[in-house]
């Protein structure tokens, strides 16, 4: 599977990027990041590096990435893989990437470096939405930050309250807030990172020897799976409940009404 997506060749350090690719998820800062990184290393070993991006190439939603690849990135090896793939192919292309990444300015979740942490590659993301919560923030008592910890006086680490995190992740602090919004989203902190500061996480793992990048990822897979973290499934189910019940204590039913014919 490997050789197929690599067209044979052997990479020393792999770069996975599992994202839509639309304006939010910043794909071309991934290229810019990536080709950042790239640009610090000599020509050889620049060679052994690949960025695989699992997206649809082009997208009216985002943009013609292969055009991005040929105009700001043409040294460097951009693979695309565009085909549909089942969960065990999808676990091998996490399982040969040496770290994940996910720069998106506003994200809910995180869905592809949750699964590169449950795969045990570390992560490179943006500090903002739930991509936050997946890199292990300590609080001043040294207990992890959780969503629980986020009230309306405290509703983002975003501009770096807590700087201690887990070894499995690098998180990039946004350089730019900016309030972004749509009739259906009216506002939203649109959390803009550098790819530059992007550039350095991804060097900070290649700085890693293989061992030490598998035990970062390690830690990584005990870390999501921690039950005050909550983000196996049957945590997420249990927290679904919790909350649903929460919902159903203190719901007030809207007052009712008559309509009358005018």
């Amino acid at each position: 599977f490997k050789r197929n997506v690599t067209n044979g060749k052997n990479y020393k350090y792999i770069v996975f990027w599992n994202n839509r690719n639309i304006r939010r998820k910043l794909p071309g800062d991934v290229i810019m990041a990536y080709k950042q990184f790239c640009d610090q290393l000599p020509k050889e070993e620049a060679e052994k590096c690949a960025l695989i991006m699992h997206t649809q190439p082009r997208d009216e939603n985002g943009t013609d990435l292969p055009e991005v690849v040929k105009e700001l990135c043409p040294n460097y090896d951009v693979i695309f893989s565009h085909k549909k793939l089942d969960d065990r192919e999808l676990r091998y292309l996490y399982n040969i990437a040496d770290v994940g990444i996910n720069m998106a300015s506003n994200e809910g979740f995180g869905l592809g470096t949750c699964e590169s942490l449950m795969c045990g590659t570390p992560i490179v993301v943006n500090v903002t939405g739930g991509l936050q919560d997946q890199c292990g923030f300590k609080k001043e008592d040294g207990s992890y930050l959780t969503v629980d910890d986020y009230t309306d006086e405290f509703q983002s680490n975003h501009r770096g309250r807590y700087k201690e995190h887990g070894d499995w992740a690098y998180p990039v602090f946004p350089s730019n807030l900016s309030l972004q919004g749509s009739p259906p989203t009216p506002y939203i902190f649109d959390d803009r990172p550098s790819y530059e500061d992007a550039a350095d996480g991804i060097k900070h793992f290649y700085d890693m020897s293989a061992d030490e990048r598998k035990e970062c990822g390690e830690k990584g897979v005990e870390f999501v799976q921690m039950e005050e973290i909550g983000m196996t499934a049957e945590n997420m189910s249990n927290r679904f409940i919790k909350d649903m019940d929460t919902a159903f204590e203190k719901w007030t039913p809207r007052k009712r009404y008559t309509l009358f014919k005018a």
